[in-house]
């Protein structure tokens, strides 16, 4: 986490300076021993690497020659007084922060265009692809992917083996992605569902650059994520889960500020705004604060942040999260024009299975950072759904248990999902065909003497699809969890151990941070203790 980083570095770097500054300035006192005076001297040059040890010690040598200086032309006749930056005093010390500075800079600038990342190319071979276990879907479109290198088939965004491992630096590693290949086409609404801790978000930010990937390689509009970050974010627009919104300002501000920040031209912004204030319809509230806004409106601002500048494609982390029926109908309608008539592509990441059925042309179900199926939402329905649903009601509460001996007589595949009031819910598998079950429940109407007041046979919704998926991830969870508890799971533990890994890092994640602070002390009361002991003894001498 970048809180972690920053206590890292600043460790490192009191660490440093302290470690280099103070130790030279320790063995000076003892310049009557040859043996320490060479190891001074050498000192002194080789830490000179360090940019810490050229400030703290160029100030402390500035100060002294400066005392130096005072002392002796009040008190020495014809004192010459020493320029501080003679070469064997803070000189030295000038000329390396400079040259450190040059190279430095450089360094900068070759990372921040990722000039020691290698690209990793299109062309993929598969690794250990037999222990992903893929639908054959997921695989036929790994296949397309591997056997279309040079993009013939035009995917506005293409993932190729993505892969995301956390602390694998601390030897804990939990892989959140694991080798995921799709490809999406131009006007196309690609869904990414899972629950909570399938790895859709961590997908996100690796196709938007936010987070680093470990292995694998995105494009989009043929630019590598990886190589040629800028020209990617110049093609995309994002909309991320939580809302990255200042309170204080406008909608139109607000999109005044992302303009300027994509390079559009000063005199076209209030244009462009006023455009997508009408079009998600903010204009009511385009001069008011943010923080007057409601959950809705500030997810249609956010929205609108992610069409500046005409992007190709545009991903949406859980959009309509926090809006009412009639705002996330009216977004709906919005993401419909933007796919079908302006033929951009996006890319949707939703717990709502009506909103993915309404929007998605194809989607796909994550469980653990793996992609289980992918498809239309029909496709996924007929292949993994598990029959049909009979929902009858009945005219009298008593009159259930009458109702359901009749259906499961005549239906024994039948299974009761839910009973309440007067209404039965069955579960009936697909080896059952629809005439068979019309034909019995017309029957029932008749023969039970309109004890049904009607009722209802549906195919099983994407919810029950998404459900028996989502079992899988939360199964493992729970063995993990088990298996922690000191029960013997050690087959399954070896197989679902990741999720272990990682809720076991999350937990000692914040420990590390608390013993930096500790070690830190410990180091600077053991620099104390030498200065003084190093003083002492020579008082004593």
């Amino acid at each position: 986490t970048p809180s972690t980083v920053f206590v890292f570095i600043s460790f490192i770097n009191i660490f440093i300076s302290l470690i280099t500054t103070i130790s030279t300035f320790t063995l000076e006192n003892f310049n009557d021993d040859i043996d320490l005076k060479r190891v001074n001297n050498i000192l002194m040059k080789l830490f000179l690497i360090f940019p810490h040890y050229c400030l703290g010690r160029g100030l402390f040598d500035m100060s002294r020659t400066h005392a130096i200086n005072v002392f002796s032309l009040k008190y020495v006749p014809d004192y010459v007084p020493v320029s501080p930056f003679q070469m064997n005093i803070v000189g030295r010390n000038l000329l390396s922060l400079f040259f450190q500075g040059i190279i430095f800079f450089l360094l900068a600038i070759l990372a921040q265009y990722r000039f020691f990342i290698p690209d990793r190319g299109c062309v993929r071979t598969p690794k250990n692809l037999k222990s992903l276990n893929e639908d054959d879907d997921v695989a036929a479109e790994r296949e397309r992917i591997y056997s279309d290198p040079n993009n013939t088939s035009h995917d506005v965004l293409r993932m190729v083996d993505l892969v995301k491992i956390y602390g694998w630096a601390f030897g804990k590693n939990f892989t959140a992605v694991k080798q995921t290949c799709v490809g999406v086409k131009q006007g196309e609404c690609f869904g990414l569902l899972g629950i909570n801790g399938s790895g859709k978000s961590t997908t996100f930010k690796m196709l938007t650059g936010e987070i680093s990937m470990t292995d694998g390689n995105a494009y989009v509009n043929n630019y590598s994520v990886i190589k040629q970050l800028d020209d990617v974010r110049q093609n995309i627009g994002y909309c991320p889960q939580f809302d990255a919104l200042d309170s204080l300002l406008t909608a139109r501000e607000h999109l005044y500020f992302y303009a300027r920040l994509c390079g559009i031209k000063q005199k076209n912004i209030p244009f462009i705004a006023d455009c997508l204030l009408k079009r998600l319809g903010l204009t009511l509230w385009a001069d008011r604060p943010v923080k007057q806004y409601s959950g809705g409106n500030k997810r249609k601002l956010s929205t609108a942040i992610s069409l500046i500048g005409n992007p190709l494609i545009i991903f949406m982390d859980e959009p309509t999260t926090g809006m009412d029926v009639r705002a996330k109908r009216f977004l709906w309608n919005c993401i419909l024009k933007l796919t079908r008539q302006d033929k951009k592509s996006v890319v949707i990441t939703s717990h709502s299975m009506e909103e993915c059925e309404t929007l998605c042309n194809r989607l796909v179900i994550m469980v653990n950072g793996e992609f289980k199926c992918l498809g239309g939402v029909q496709h996924l329905k007929e292949k993994f759904g598990d029959g049909y649903t009979i929902l009858i009601r009945t005219n009298i509460d008593t009159n259930r248990k009458i109702v359901i001996n009749y259906i499961q007589k005549y239906i024994p595949e039948a299974i009761i999902k839910e009973e309440h009031n007067k209404m039965i819910h069955f579960r009936v598998s697909t080896n059952v065909s629809l005439h068979k079950m019309f034909s019995i429940l017309e029957k029932a109407r008749d023969e039970l003497k309109n004890l049904i007041e009607d009722y209802t046979v549906t195919q099983v919704t994407l919810d029950d699809v998404f459900v028996n998926f989502a079992k899988i991830q939360e199964g493992n969870q729970i063995l993990n969890e088990t298996n922690g508890q000191g029960n013997s799971y050690e087959l399954t533990h070896r197989k679902t151990n990741i999720v272990g890994k990682f809720s076991k890092y999350g937990q000692d994640a914040p420990e590390k941070q608390k013993r930096l602070f500790p070690l830190m002390l410990t180091v600077i009361i053991f620099i104390a203790k030498l200065i003084l002991f190093c003083f002492r003894k020579k008082h004593a001498c």
